[in-house]
Order: structure tokens, then sequence, then C-alpha cells
């Protein structure tokens, strides 16, 4: 006689669970992501979070054994800061500044080397040199430029009577801060260049036959079929731009040490400025947090302009 039914279902429950629960993983999708994942922890959240402890201290490059918590006095000083006050408006203005010209300089730019001409392949390549020359080495060629003495700038400017006499441009706030976005300028604008070519050249050509079909002109099709294409790329590009913009220290404390007076100063030169000369390091990451936090909030405005843009098109 065999078992009744329900006794033969009872007789194997572990049977049938473990066939359920036989799943296999496939651990090589992990095993070729853990690299990256251990890179970014290493060089990015673990920085991140130092980061965070250090500007709850009192710490100084020269008392490091005697670090004390302080909560956030740091923060609570940063908004009574007057130099942190002025950094800010100094970073605005150098972000502001430097990123609109850079894009206002590369969009004719790519537009033009995205036409046929003779050489166009030479000046393709050309166009990339500002870019991959150091931060040093183009401080040193525009402090001679401008130099008080032998400046190239001042003797075109003389010959041309704009100017009567040799100006110490790095003296005076103005004229170095227009130094300062000369050359920023000039290194940075080949990077959305070259990018923006780049997208410029996905683009069909049958939109600018049909286009030219309908009766459209240049700025027609540039406003109507070009521009349209090219924006999500180029609000990507402002978004990097003023990322690496407000960040930068290189350029300006190079050129002009924030000065004169505190003319140049940006946050981030401000931050890197207490640790080069007064060795404080908890206040300037107090102050290099505060920039990241506005910096992410300015990054989800970026990528909200970027996603309507796609609905736009």
């Amino acid at each position: 006689m065999g078992l009744p039914r329900k006794a033969k279902d009872s007789a194997f429950p572990l049977a049938r669970v473990g066939k359920k629960r036989r799943t296999r993983i496939d651990l090589l999708p992990y095993i070729l992501v853990a690299p990256a994942v251990l890179l970014v922890l290493a060089i990015t959240i673990y920085p991140a979070i130092y980061a965070t402890r250090l500007s709850l201290t009192n710490a100084e490059l020269t008392n490091l054994r005697s670090v004390e918590f302080i909560g956030l006095k740091n923060y609570r000083e940063a908004f009574g800061d007057d130099i942190l006050g002025k950094s800010v408006l100094g970073t605005l203005r150098y972000v502001l500044i430097v990123g609109s010209l850079q894009m206002l300089l590369a969009l004719p730019v790519a537009l033009l080397l995205n036409t046929s001409f003779t050489g166009r392949g030479l000046v393709r390549g050309v166009i990339v040199i500002p870019w991959v020359i150091q931060a040093a080495v183009i401080s040193i060629i525009w402090r001679f430029m401008v130099d008080s003495n032998f400046g190239v700038i001042n003797d075109i400017l003389v010959r041309l009577r704009i100017i009567p006499e040799y100006l110490a441009w790095m003296a005076d706030p103005l004229r170095s801060f227009v130094v300062v976005v000369a050359a920023s300028m000039w290194a940075g604008f080949s990077f959305f260049a070259v990018t923006l070519l780049g997208v410029l050249q996905t683009i069909p050509d049958d939109l600018y036959e049909a286009a030219r079909v309908d009766g459209a002109g240049a700025w027609q099709r540039f406003r109507y079929v070009t521009l349209p294409l090219i924006l999500p790329t180029v609000l990507l590009l402002m978004l990097l731009r003023t990322i690496g913009l407000a960040h930068s220290v290189d350029l300006i404390f190079l050129m002009t040490g924030g000065g004169p007076v505190y003319h140049n100063y940006t946050v981030a030169v401000y931050s890197f400025l207490l640790t080069w000369q007064r060795f404080e390091i908890a206040y300037p990451a107090a102050l290099a947090l505060m920039l990241s936090v506005v910096l992410l909030a300015a990054s989800a405005v970026y990528i909200r302009f970027i996603q309507r843009s796609r609905e736009w098109m």
C-alpha cells in the first residue's frame, strides 16, 4: 500500500524547498565592478568623510597631536568672516564671467570647425593646445605678456595709442582680474569647442536639408535645428565648468596670489591660502564642505534644466 497523499507531500518538504532556493548568483559582474567601487570609496567617499570630521575640530598642521572636537564652531565663524564674504562674491564673479565667455567663444569656433575648409584637420589639432598646457606654464606666459616693463600687450596697446604708457596690470584690482579672466578663457575654451564639435557632427544633414527646402536661413537653421539638439550638451558643459572653476586654485594663485589685497580671492583660493600661509586645515575643510554643498545645489538646478531641454527636443 502506498502512503496517503498528505503523507507523500509531507515526506519530501525539505527537498522541494531546497530546489526552490537553489538560485545561482553570477559573481562576475560584482567582481568586475569592485575595483571601480573601491577606487571611488578611496578617492571620493573617504576623503569627504575625513574632511567632515576634520571640520569639526581645531586641527592645524602645527598641532595634529592635540586636536580637539569643537563641533560647529568653524561653520559659525564662517558666517562672520568678512574675507569669506569677499571670496564668495569673487567666486560668483569668476565662475559666471569665465564660464559664459568660454562658451560664447567656443560655440562659434565649434561651428567653424564643423564646416569644410582647407587645413581643417590641422586647426582641429591646434585648438586643443591651450587645454593640454599646464596652468603653471599658462600663468608664466600671461604674466610675461602683461609685464609692466617688456610685456607684449603693453607694447601693442602703446603702439596703437590705446594707452599712453606701460601699465602694471597685476597691481590693479580690475586689470588683474581681466588678465586672469583672459588667461582662464584661453586655457579652457578649447574643451568646450571640441566637445561641441563632437555633438555637431552627430546631427544628421537631412535636418539641415529639410530646413533649407522650407526656406530657413542660416540663423533659422541654427535657432531651430542646431541649438535645440546641442542644448543638453551645452548645459552639461556649463555644469562641469561651473564645478571646475569654483574649485580652481592654480591659475589664480600663480598669477595673482589672490591679490592685490583680496580682490581676486575665491573660496577655493582662500581655503588654500589659509593652509599655505597659516597652516590651518580644519577651517579650510569647513569652507570646502560649504562650497561643495552649494555646488551640489547648483548641480541639481543644472540637471533639472538638462532634463527640461531634452523634453523641449
